[in-house]
């Protein structure tokens, strides 16, 4: 007796009730086809639902096909419905029905009354095959230029929404658009503030973690719209990719490229979380501290508190943060004049950096801790429209380069766009801006982590210089190798101190 197995595959499933290709319908003709023929119906129905006939990763790797692998000697005949149910491609059709023959097992297929053990039926299984790897093709390509036009048409294509935002029916027609989402945006507001303030990432990721903050996963996993059971957490780089996400600006990315408007210039398709200016200034931050796009999965050796600041007494010189082999076998961390040791007529000094750590804090606490913090923030007066700019020149010089390309319509941008660079103030034309934080050093060195409080001492004028020990050897760090001094804090004026 031949015993038929029922394979049934769907790329989106809505549903059992689902007309025309669903699952139950794909079931009903295999069962009446197997009746008529007088096969026995393997009691085991293989489903595989929610999976792309088209799907480069998965291919003949899907769940549902594996399940038939481990069955082969059960079964006489595989059935589905139509043949693009098993396969989009002629290379995959091919590669399984020779493994199924190399199984002593045939391929059916209901809707082209396909029997693969002749001739035939493999001769016009395979001109088939090649139809529905033609028509996956087209319906590919047509998707994708109808995401393009969507997008160039400021509407969303479809797809979870970027963190910091939600999709909402379009206001002015059909269709829909991201707008921001209050409780995510406010979490990027909040990053993009303290980073600015010189917290590192990490700092801020083991923050959200702490309190509990969703990340994107999270949201995805409460809407049903990932296989993931449990959120991730934040991370560095997680944070990194949502502060630098075009898309927090309003803008968007098709094929890698950013949509732009006709003069070449990024197009704002929805309402940012951040404003332009404070995009800008928080991409700068992050690559001076190695945290950009460049700097992302780089190993830096984490810098101690007095990194850059503690000097030597004898020569000026910066000390550097290094460690010693202690008596007990311990490495102690220490702060050190490398100048001796150069050969640069120093007698270097050394000394234990954590006690000295602590007693700068104390020291620098006592003086200003209750002082106001005052950020004299630097701005380029184009706020960041010179780097748009160039980014759209160098756009448009690639664009004149590639096959079909309308090189005079493209020259006549890059004219307008040299102009408008031309027009742009000079680089090295900026302000300074007052902004009162509304905390005191105090508060702010609570608040933040090592590069941030060495960036609050240095914004004091602070200085750290080492002597070397009036007694060699001694057990006891002595407070009075150390002379710290401050200066005004930036912006502080003598009449804003505290008057005690």
């Amino acid at each position: 007796m031949t015993t038929a197995i029922i394979y049934v595959r769907l790329s989106s499933h809505r549903g059992d009730v689902d007309p025309s290709t669903s699952p139950a319908r794909q079931e009903e003709r295999c069962r009446a086809y197997c009746s008529a023929k007088g096969w026995d119906v393997h009691p085991h129905l293989v489903r595989d639902l929610d999976v792309s006939g088209s799907d480069k990763g998965l291919r003949l790797d899907r769940p549902g096909l594996k399940e038939i692998r481990e069955r082969w000697p059960e079964v006489d005949v595989v059935i589905f419905a139509k043949l693009d149910r098993l396969a989009r491609n002629v290379i995959d059709f091919r590669a399984f029905a020779e493994e199924a023959s190399n199984n002593d097992a045939a391929l059916v297929s209901v809707e082209e009354s396909l029997d693969l053990t002749t001739i035939s039926g493999k001769f016009v299984a395979t001109i088939l095959a090649a139809f529905a790897e033609m028509e996956a093709a087209t319906i590919a390509e047509r998707t994708a230029a109808g995401i393009a036009g969507t997008r160039k048409l400021g509407r969303w294509a479809g797809g979870a929404a970027p963190y910091g935002f939600q999709v909402v029916p379009a206001p002015d027609g059909p269709g829909y658009v991201l707008a921001p989402e209050p409780n995510a945006a406010a979490v990027i507001r909040e990053a993009a503030d303290r980073v600015l303030s010189g917290e590192s990432l990490y700092r801020i990721s083991q923050d959200f973690n702490a309190r509990g903050v969703p990340t994107r996963s999270a949201t995805l996993i409460a809407q049903g719209r990932t296989r993931r059971e449990k959120p991730a957490p934040w991370a560095t780089q997680t944070l990194s990719q949502v502060l630098f996400n075009p898309a927090t600006v309003g803008r968007s990315v098709h094929r890698g490229e950013l949509i732009r408007d006709e003069s070449g210039m990024p197009r704002q398709l929805w309402a940012p979380i951040l404003s332009l200016d404070t995009w800008h200034r928080l991409r700068a931050e992050l690559a001076a501290n190695g945290e950009g796009a460049e700097g992302r999965g780089r190993r830096v050796r984490a810098a101690r508190l007095l990194s850059g600041v503690a000097r030597c007494a004898g020569c000026g010189r910066v000390l550097y943060a290094s460690s010693r082999k202690h008596r007990s076998g311990s490495n102690v961390p220490t702060y050190a004049c490398a100048a001796r040791r150069n050969g640069q007529g120093c007698q270097g000094v050394a000394v234990s950096a954590e006690p000295v750590e602590a007693y700068v804090e104390r020291e620098f606490l006592g003086l200003v801790g209750d002082w106001p913090v005052v950020e004299l923030v630097t701005v380029a007066v184009d706020d960041g429209r010179r780097a748009d700019v160039e980014a759209a020149i160098s756009a448009t010089a690639q664009q004149m380069t590639e096959r079909g390309a309308d090189v005079a319509a493209l020259a006549a941008r890059l004219a307008e766009l040299h102009a408008a660079r031309e027009a742009l103030p000079a680089t090295d034309l900026t302000e300074v801006r007052r902004i009162d934080t509304g905390r005191t050093f105090a508060e702010e060195w609570r608040a933040r982590d090592t590069d941030g409080r060495r960036a609050l001492l240095l914004s004091a004028g602070a200085t750290v210089t080492v002597h070397r020990a009036a007694v060699p050897g001694r057990k006891f760090f002595d407070e009075s190798r150390i002379d710290f001094r401050i200066g005004d804090p930036d912006g502080l004026t003598e009449g804003e101190r505290d008057p005690d």
